[in-house]
């Protein structure tokens, strides 16, 4: 049984695999996963394994930001899927929970990649948006992870009250959410959407029109349910939270 909320405290991004390969149980768990979410979302959600290094390779392709990349999970959907990108969020991220949970390493890659070298199995009506790296890390984090680390601690996490909206009092099950929303990873730690609580109906919507933003939006409403103890959300930007 997984805990989630442990594997939400436990997981930090790594950027520096060792060369170890990943059990068979292990995948086999990860592979049984990725088909049940698959046949619930529509994405075609992939898992490449000893071959990951191609996409990450060299400075060109990972700009330095990664060593030693042999597994990956691939975030693949229908183009024309409008919750696409929030549905890899919600999915990615509880197999990244599922894997922190094995202990093993992982990291959202949107860009640091090169995506025309990712041997994944793409339809002419899907799209590769984005993948999470997958391993074992040393315990000790490498300079240039530091390094990083050190970068984005600097833009500091918003608070619950920068983070919600509401006209009474939030419940405790909500601030409970919101507080494991501010543990979910997003794209340079911009935390870009905004919770609410209003006619005592919960709900989320993103802020800014970045390309990726509906993953972090998926990321962080799979943080708030299992924050809040259950309940599910309605795809869709603004979509409310049934509890």
């Amino acid at each position: 049984m997984v805990n989630y909320k442990m594997a939400i405290d436990a997981r930090v991004s790594r950027r520096k695999y060792i060369d170890k390969e990943i059990e068979k149980a292990k995948v086999d768990a990860l592979l049984d996963a990725i088909e049940i979410y698959n046949k619930e979302s529509g994405l075609h959600m992939q898992l490449v394994l000893k071959t990951g290094g191609v996409a990450f390779d060299g400075f060109k392709k990972s700009y330095g930001f990664f060593v030693g990349v042999k597994n990956y999970l691939a975030l693949i959907g229908k183009r024309e899927d409008e919750h696409r990108l929030e549905k890899e969020g919600w999915y990615g991220e509880k197999l990244v929970l599922e894997a922190t949970d094995m202990g093993l390493s992982t990291c959202w890659v949107g860009t640091s990649y090169d995506k025309s070298s990712c041997s994944c199995d793409i339809a002419a009506d899907e799209v590769l948006d984005c993948v999470i790296t997958l391993g074992y890390s040393d315990e000790k984090h490498s300079l240039k992870e530091l390094l990083m680390e050190n970068m984005m601690k600097s833009r500091s996490r918003k608070t619950i009250e920068q983070l919600t909206e509401h006209d009474t009092e939030l419940p405790d099950w909500f601030i409970r959410g919101m507080e494991a929303v501010q543990k979910a990873p997003t794209a340079r730690n911009s935390e870009p959407f905004v919770f609410t609580w209003k006619n005592n109906v919960a709900s989320a919507r993103a802020c800014g029109d970045a390309e990726r933003v509906m993953i972090d939006v998926g990321i962080a409403k799979l943080h708030f349910e299992i924050g809040a103890d259950g309940g599910s959300w309605d795809w869709g930007n603004g979509a409310q939270y049934t509890r």
